[in-house]
Parts: structure tokens; sequence; C-alpha cells
């Protein structure tokens, strides 16, 4: 009798989800992207394996999970300092336990199995929405007795390989932004105060935004506003005057003012930063954002290679 390869769920975590590169393309049916808030550790722990990019993997949140292999599994943690080995593929073997707890100062990372994690493709995505309960692992977070199948290998892993992403420091992190679209809606004493402020990220945050602490920007009306779609990245302002930075499982649409968006090069950054942290935003421009995401992707296939 040949044994499915893939992992037991021993201990869950806390927030221990199933996510690829999420369903673009369906929010004009009121369906959230979802897909994995750190990008970029997602789809360079697949390449570690030997996955393509956008393979389901499993996103892990503050407290990690203990696993247990079923048949030999090569496994890469990417993001936060989560296990034995982060950034490097780690070897399983049959029948093999690893705890994938995670160090001081740090909130996700991505962990990825050679081959990728088998569930059921939904609206061309294998990702959880929690909002909605659907896709990945029966629409929710892991439970401990939960077993995830894996798919064949189909590449070897690149076993001398090391990832290390931008980590929090202990001030916090400086996030790369540009102006919204709304940002002339606020005051020029609003306008100082959110560029220069070091905001906390509060513990009510999620996936489907961070939300900001600190002063008010002040009260905004918002009831005759619009509601425009929204994009990952987009720091929208409440009608208390508070920031929330949108994330993967964001509203597809939505009516508070926009005043800032992070660079996309940051948001990996900003995911990887725990609750209690400080936040600042530095001004670019949106050519500067673009700039930068052209060099990662360069630094990105020159660090692995191309596969695709």
């Amino acid at each position: 009798m040949t044994t499915r390869r893939g992992l037991h769920v021993v201990e869950p975590g806390l927030l221990t989800t199933v996510q690829d590169l999420g369903r673009e393309g369906w929010a004009s049916f009121g369906v959230p992207a979802a897909g994995a808030l750190d990008e970029e550790a997602l789809r360079l722990a697949n390449r570690l394996v030997g996955n393509a990019e956008g393979s389901a993997a499993l996103e892990i949140t503050l407290i990690g999970p203990v696993v247990r292999a079923a048949g030999d599994l090569d496994l890469a943690v990417v993001g936060g300092s989560f296990g034995p080995a982060p950034g490097r593929v780690l070897r399983l073997e049959d029948g093999e336990v690893v705890s994938l707890a995670a160090a001081p100062g740090t909130a996700r990372a991505i962990v990825a199995i050679g081959g990728g994690i088998d569930v059921a493709l939904i609206l061309g995505s294998r990702s959880t929405c929690l909002s909605g309960r659907f896709g990945g692992f029966e629409g929710r977070r892991l439970q401990a007795g939960d077993f995830l199948a894996v798919f064949p290998a189909s590449a070897s892993p690149l076993e001398e390989a090391r990832v290390d992403l931008p980590q929090p420091g202990e001030g916090g992190v400086v996030l790369r932004a540009f102006a919204g679209p709304d940002e002339a809606e606020f005051d020029a004493g609003a306008r100082a105060v959110f560029w220069g402020t070091t905001w906390k990220i509060l513990p009510q945050s999620n996936r489907m935004g961070l939300r900001l602490g600190g002063p008010s920007l002040g009260h905004v009306e918002t009831a005759s506003r619009a509601t425009e779609g929204t994009t990952r990245g987009t720091v929208q302002v409440t009608a208390h005057g508070h920031p929330i930075v949108l994330l993967a499982e964001r509203p597809v649409t939505g009516g508070y003012p926009k005043i800032a968006v992070v660079a996309a090069v940051d948001l990996g950054l900003l995911t990887r930063t725990p609750p209690g942290s400080g936040v600042r935003f530095e001004r670019i421009s949106p050519t500067e954002a673009r700039s930068l995401l052209a060099a990662r992707e360069a630094r990105l296939r020159a660090l692995i290679g191309a596969r695709t």
C-alpha cells in the first residue's frame, strides 16, 4: 500500500492557512483576491523547493505549527524567522516531526513543500478566503489532525541556496509610499501628521488590513462618498481618522478616502512586522515605486534563477 505524501498537522499554530498568489479577476463578483500576504516570500519559498512560484503553500502567523512528514519531503520557510532553518531547504524524512516555532519579533512566513499543496482549485486559485469560508483546506485555518496532501515534486530543490528577506528592526519599519488619490482631501496639518507619525500596528489587524494606532487625522465625512474598488497596499482613513493598510483579503470595494499607497516592494516587510511595532511612512513618487519593484524582480531572478 502506498502512503500519500504530505503533512500531518500535529499542532496548528495560531493562524495557518493554505495560500497561493490569489484569485485575481473576480472582484466584479464580490470575491476577494485572498492569496499570500507576503507574495515575495511565497515565490521565493516555492522556488527553493523546486516548485512553480505560484504553487500553494502554507502561510503561518505569530505562532508556527508543528507538522509531521508523510513520505520524504523538501520544505522551505521564507519570510519571518520560523523553525530550525529559515531561508533554506530542509529535508524531512518520512515520520519526522518539525516545530516551526517563531523567533522573537517576527509575524509571518511562508512554508513551501516540494510539489506544492494539493487542494482543490476554486476560481483558479487554491488560496483560503477566510472571510468567505472557501478555498484552501475546507475554507478555514488548519486544525490539529488535518492532513495536507502534496503533489509529486517536479524539480530538484535548490539545496545550497539561502534567502534572507528584510526583517523589522527594534524600532519598527519604514515603508516607502506615494500619495493616494484622495490625499488632497486632507488639510496640510493632517497630511503632516500622517507622514510624520510613527504609527503602531494594532492587534485588531487581520488578513483584510493592518490597523494603525496613533493620532487621529480628523473626522472624515464618508456618507456621501462614492464606493470604489480597492487595491493592495492602499492606506484608507476611517471616519474617525485612523489609517488602515489594505491587504490580500480586503473588501473589493470601499468608501474611505485613500491618503497613500504603500510601495509593493515594501508590503512583504510590513506583513512580517508583528503587532505593537512602529510603522513610519517615507514619501516617494510612483515612478520610484515602480523602479524599486523592477529592481526587486531583477534581484529575485539573479538570486535563484528563472524557474517557472
